[in-house]
């Protein structure tokens, strides 16, 4: 496949990719976590903003695609809810009932209640929702450089369902013809609302950090229901051209999601990775356990590592329970999503 061809469901890298965003994402944290200072940042946005972009543009593609596909509304929404709630519960009860009393270990000190455990539990079961979420176990994480927040990434998640709802209802109550502008509209808002949100010092953090998501999410909707028109000999260097303005004017946020998702697509019809995740995509499980799995780390090392080896402690701490979580728990819980039966799909999306 090249870029002039139409993406291939049953043929790509995207899982690969997948697998790279979400090591990024560990790797991002890493400055943060290990306390080895500020992070290195490219047109404004660090290493895990720009991997968010490209699960969110990745998610806007598929989602979309899945939500038009001839499922019925309740089919759309049980896949959904099956693709993300089991292992995002699951790491919630892990947290709070196995990597919080393991603190103990090596930090006497900290300690907690089950009223603590319960309530994060409980307060995050919405998918981490703003406000109301719940970062701490009582002082299990006093003693890191990144105090007191045992899952910081997984409040993306409740901004990434809300992208659902959002594809999902537009599509029940816009005939396609409308879907396609509608779409275009959000991004375009959206990537004006980030410009003029990160010079309007008074708005809080949570709003200049979720419009960048929606762009990419509507990106990824916009490119597949124009699949074709993206088609053309000029998109892939107009798109690199796009980030490489983005780059230097440090504006990723607001101009790089929909070319960068663009670029994403085109890779996953170029690289020959195709086999990877085929049969346990644990690029979920990294997500929602590399951030615990790098507090323990430095819980046990404190910020004495070079970057380099706190990055392949977590990467090597992480990979293991990700493909716990996607056998034993992602993988079961999918076959509940056909009433017929499980159907395997390549390119599910996360």
């Amino acid at each position: 496949m090249t870029y002039n061809s139409p993406f291939d469901p049953r043929s790509n890298s995207l899982n690969a990719i997948r697998l790279i965003l979400a090591l990024l994402v560990v790797v991002s944290h890493s400055w943060a976590l290990g306390g080895a200072g500020p992070e290195p940042e490219l047109g404004g946005a660090n290493l895990g903003t720009w991997a968010v972009f490209g699960f969110f543009g990745i998610s806007g593609y598929l989602i979309t695609r899945s939500r038009l596909s001839g499922h019925s509304v309740r089919q759309f929404y049980r896949a959904r809810f099956l693709r993300l709630f089991p292992g995002f519960f699951v790491s919630l009860l892990a947290v709070a009932f196995v990597f919080a009393p393991l603190t103990k270990l090596w930090d006497p000190t900290g300690s907690f209640s089950i009223l603590d455990q319960l309530g994060y539990i409980l307060r995050n079961v919405l998918l981490y929702p703003p406000v109301l979420g719940q970062y701490d176990i009582g002082s299990t994480l006093s003693a890191v450089p990144f105090p007191d927040v045992w899952n910081g990434p997984l409040w993306t998640l409740f901004w990434e369902a809300s992208c659902y709802v959002l594809i999902g209802v537009a599509a029940s109550l816009l005939p396609r013809r409308i879907l396609g502008p509608s779409m275009i509209a959000t991004l375009l808002a959206a990537a004006v609302a980030t410009f003029a949100a990160e010079h309007t010092p008074a708005l809080p953090l949570l709003i200049t950090r979720t419009l960048p998501m929606l762009a990419a999410f509507a990106g990824g909707a916009v490119l597949f229901l124009y699949d074709e028109k993206f088609i053309r000999r000029w998109a892939v260097p107009g798109a690199a051209g796009l980030i490489l303005v983005s780059v230097m004017t440090n504006t990723a946020t607001t101009l790089a999601p929909l070319p960068f998702t663009y670029l994403l697509f085109v890779l996953s019809a170029i690289i020959p990775f195709r086999q990877v995740g085929t049969r346990f995509d644990v690029s979920y499980g990294v997500y929602i356990y590399g951030w615990p799995v790098q507090q323990v780390v430095a819980l046990i090392a404190g910020d004495s590592l070079p970057v380099w080896l706190f990055v392949a402690l977590s990467v090597a701490g992480t990979l293991p329970l990700a493909y716990l979580s996607c056998r034993f728990i992602e993988q079961p819980a999918l076959l509940f999503k056909n009433p017929r039966g499980p159907v395997p799909v390549r390119t599910g999306a996360r």
